[in-house]
């Protein structure tokens, strides 16, 4: 059996007992995607994905069909894939931005674990808040000048993987004012 590190990260949410580890253990499934490979939401895909290696990216076409991204995800973090309305996506498509590794779990899985372990609601409570606390990020960097936006940024993702243009999209900016700021640090 595989030890993933996405028991260790559910474990920093919330207290797991031995049974609810040793279930989750077993409904784990690891993927391998490639760069560029898209993750959408429908009824075939999980709603939990968790990386252990790699990068992604969240986005969606405006009007005029120019991508606009919405969120980072990075090593040891969730991305959440809801249906319902109370809880949306953060984009249209979720695509890989490096070749990743990533561990899943299936809804039936989900839906046994939620209804077979009393910690399975609350570990959900913060799975979910805490991804609602990080897709408020972007807000706040985007409130922020230019310069302090993209420092900030590059304090919180791994910028030197990630796109000029991506970068300039997520900060609602140029790639050409972020070309300037990179050229002329303070």
């Amino acid at each position: 059996m595989y030890d993933s590190k996405l028991t260790a990260h559910f474990a920093a949410f919330y207290p797991l007992g031995k049974p609810f580890i040793s279930a989750l253990s077993k409904v784990l499934t690891y993927k391998q995607f490639s760069k560029g490979d898209i993750l959408r939401q429908n009824g075939q895909t999980p709603m939990i994905w968790y990386i252990e290696h790699g990068l992604a990216k969240g986005y969606y076409q405006d009007q005029e069909g120019n991508e606009r991204v919405t969120r980072f995800w990075k090593e040891d973090q969730v991305m959440l894939l809801t249906g319902g309305n109370q809880y949306q996506t953060a984009a249209d498509s979720i695509m890989l931005l490096e070749d990743s590794r990533i561990t899943t779990l299936s809804d039936s899985s989900v839906l046994y674990l939620y209804h077979t372990f009393a910690e399975a609601a609350k570990l959900s409570n913060k799975i979910i808040l805490n991804d609602r606390n990080y897709s408020e990020i972007k807000s706040f960097l985007c409130s922020l000048p230019t310069r302090h936006g993209y420092e900030q940024f590059q304090q919180l993702f791994p910028s030197e993987r990630l796109l000029l243009q991506d970068i300039a999209s997520y900060l609602e900016t140029t790639p050409g004012r972020i070309s300037v700021i990179r050229r002329n640090p303070e």
